[in-house]
C-alpha cells in the first residue's frame, strides 16, 4: 500500500463531508425560506441573511468532520452498504444534536430550528451519496493494486483457509493474501513432516523457515496467523526474529480466543480477573429486542395474510397433504416448541429428519419458489409474536441434531441462550441447511456475543434484500 494513498483517500472523503454539509444546508436554508413548505410552516420573522447563515454553515461543517473522525469514519470502510449507510446516520445525527445543543449557549443571531432539522435529513443523503461516490473510487483504485496490503497465511487451518477466499473475493478490504507458509510438525520418529492441506485457492510459498526470504520476495505488509492452540508459541518466536521488518500482524483466534472473545477485566479488592460469558441480550437489551419482535411480526402478519389467501389453494393443488407443516424444534435454553412453514415437500408424514440439497426431489413445483423466495417460513411470524421465536436469532435444530451437534461441536449449545430467529446472521451469509454446521456456528456465536439493534435491523434489511432480488440462499432445512 503506497502511502500516497493511505493519505489521500481519507483527504477525499473529508472533502467530501464538508462539501456534503455545506450542500446539505445551504438546501434545508432554501427548503426553509423559498420552498412550497413554507405553506405548512410560514415564515413569521422575516427572511435572514444567507451571508449569517453560511458562516453557521462553515461552522458545523467543522465540527460534523470532526466529530466524524473521532468516530473513527476516515479509517477503513466496511464492504456492507448497510453498515456505510448507518455509519453516516449515526455520524450525522450526534453532530446535529451537539450543534443543536451548542446553540443555547449562543447568544448572537436566532437560528431556525426547521433550517437543523431540514439540513439532518438532507446532509444526510447527500454525505451519503458523496461517500458512496468516494468509495467506488476507493474500490477502483484496490482492484488496481494500489492501496493493498499484501498478506502471507501463516499456518493451513481451516479458518485461514476460509479467510483467504474471503479475502480474495471481497476487495474491499485492502487486503491481497499472496498464499500461505506451511508448518513442520515431529512425528513419533522424532523427524519432521510439512503440514501440506491446504484446499483453498491460495499457493503454498514455502514452509514456515522460509518466512523472512519470502516476506522480502513478494513485499509483504502483513501475516496472518492460523496457527493451532497448542502452537501459539511459534507467533512470539516469528514476530521477534523478524520484528524489524515493520509488519502488520493479525490473528485467527483458537478455542479460548472464542471463548474469552467479549471478556472483560475487573478487580474484586485487589484481586484482578477476566470475566466473560455475558450475553447482551440481558435485561433492558432483551425487552427492546422482543417490542421489534412484536411490532415486526404484527406487520409481517398483516402483509402475510393476502400471500397465504394465494398461496394456499397452489399448495393444495399441486400435492396432496395440508397448507402448513409443522416440526419440533428446540430454542433458547434448550425449551421445545412446534415450528411452522408453509409446506414444500411432498407429503410423508413417517420420513426421517433430513437435510436438503439442490434440486431436491422431495420438493414440491410451488414449494421450489416458495423456498427460493423464503416465503415458506412467514408462518414463522405466529411464533415470533408467541414468543417462542424473534425475527433475528440462530436458526432453531431439530432435538436429533442438537444432541448430536453439541457432541462434536465446542460451545454449539452457546447458540441456545437467545431466541431461535426466523433469519440469522449465518443464513445471510449464505450458511442455511447442508452446509459447515461448524462455520454455522461460528456465525451464530458471533451474533450472540456481539448482539444490538442495529445489528438485528441489518440481518433484517439483508434478508428481505435476498427475498425481493431474489439472490438464491442455501438449502434450508426440512
Amino acid at each position: 500500500m503506497t502511502k500516497h494513498t493511505r493519505y489521500f483517500l481519507p483527504l477525499i472523503y473529508i472533502a467530501a463531508d464538508l462539501s456534503g454539509t455545506l450542500i446539505g444546508f445551504y438546501l434545508a436554508f432554501q427548503m426553509r425560506f423559498f420552498s412550497i413548505a413554507t405553506k405548512i410552516f410560514p415564515v413569521t420573522r422575516g427572511i435572514p441573511d444567507l451571508g449569517v447563515y453560511f458562516q453557521a454553515i462553515i461552522y458545523v461543517a467543522l465540527v460534523w468532520v470532526l466529530i466524524f473522525g473521532l468516530l473513527g469514519h476516515y479509517r477503513k470502510r466496511s464492504p456492507s452498504s448497510f453498515d456505510r449507510f448507518y455509519e453516516t446516520a449515526r455520524g450525522v445525527t450526534i453532530g446535529t444534536l451537539i450543534i443543536l445543543a451548542t446553540t443555547f449557549f449562543y447568544r448572537g443571531e436566532s437560528f431556525s430550528r426547521l433550517v437543523m432539522a431540514y439540513g439532518w435529513g438532507i446532509s444526510l443523503v447527500v454525505i451519503f451519496f458523496l461517500r458512496e461516490s468516494c468509495y467506488r473510487l476507493e474500490l477502483a483504485l484496490l482492484r488496481s493494486g494500489r492501496g493493498v496490503k499484501r498478506a502471507i497465511i501463516v499456518g493451513d487451518e481451516q479458518p485461514g483457509r476460509l479467510l483467504g477466499q474471503k479475502l480474495r473475493l471481497q476487495p474491499a478490504w485492502g487486503i491481497e493474501p499472496i498464499g500461505f507458509v506451511g508448518l513442520a510438525v515431529a512425528d513419533d520418529n522424532g523427524d519432521t513432516a510439512e503440514i501440506t492441506n491446504f484446499e483453498g485457492h491460495l499457493p503454498k510459498l514455502g514452509n514456515i523457515d522460509e518466512l523472512g526470504e519470502l516476506i522480502e520476495r513478494y513485499r509483504i505488509d502483513m501475516l496472518i496467523f492460523s496457527i493451532p492452540p497448542e502452537k501459539n508459541r511459534i507467533i512470539e518466536q516469528l514476530i521477534l526474529e523478524i520484528d524489524h521488518l515493520h509488519l502488520e500482524y493479525m490473528m485467527i483466534p483458537g478455542t479460548l480466543g472464542l471463548i474469552t472473545s467479549r471478556a472483560e477485566t475487573l478487580q474484586i479488592e485487589g484481586i484482578p480477573l477476566i470475566r466473560w460469558g455475558k450475553t447482551p441480550l440481558e435485561g433492558y437489551s432483551r425487552l427492546l429486542k422482543r417490542v421489534l419482535d412484536i411490532i415486526g411480526s404484527l406487520v409481517g402478519l398483516i402483509i402475510f395474510l393476502p400471500i397465504l389467501v394465494v398461496v394456499a389453494p397452489l399448495i393444495k393443488l399441486d400435492s396432496r397433504g395440508p397448507v402448513f407443516y409443522r416440526q419440533q424444534r428446540l430454542g433458547r435454553d434448550g425449551r421445545e416448541f412446534w415450528i411452522f412453514k408453509l409446506r414444500t415437500m411432498k407429503y410423508a408424514p413417517n420420513a426421517p429428519p433430513a437435510w436438503t440439497v439442490d434440486n431436491d426431489p422431495r420438493q414440491t413445483r410451488v414449494g421450489r419458489i416458495l423456498r427460493k423466495s423464503n416465503i415458506d417460513e412467514l408462518p414463522q411470524l405466529v411464533n415470533v409474536l408467541a414468543g417462542q421465536m424473534s425475527l433475528v436469532g440462530p436458526r432453531p435444530e431439530q432435538p436429533s441434531f442438537v444432541e448430536k451437534f453439541r457432541e462434536g461441536i465446542p460451545r454449539y449449545f452457546q447458540r441456545h441462550r437467545v431466541k431461535s430467529g426466523m433469519t440469522g446472521w449465518a443464513q445471510v451469509n449464505g450458511f442455511r441447511g447442508d452446509t459447515s454446521i461448524n462455520e454455522r456456528t461460528r456465525y451464530d456465536l458471533y451474533y450472540v456475543e456481539n448482539w444490538s439493534l442495529v445489528f438485528d435491523l441489518k440481518i433484517i434489511a439483508l434478508t428481505l434484500r435476498e427475498m425481493i432480488f431474489g439472490r438464491r440462499a442455501k438449502n434450508s432445512q426440512r
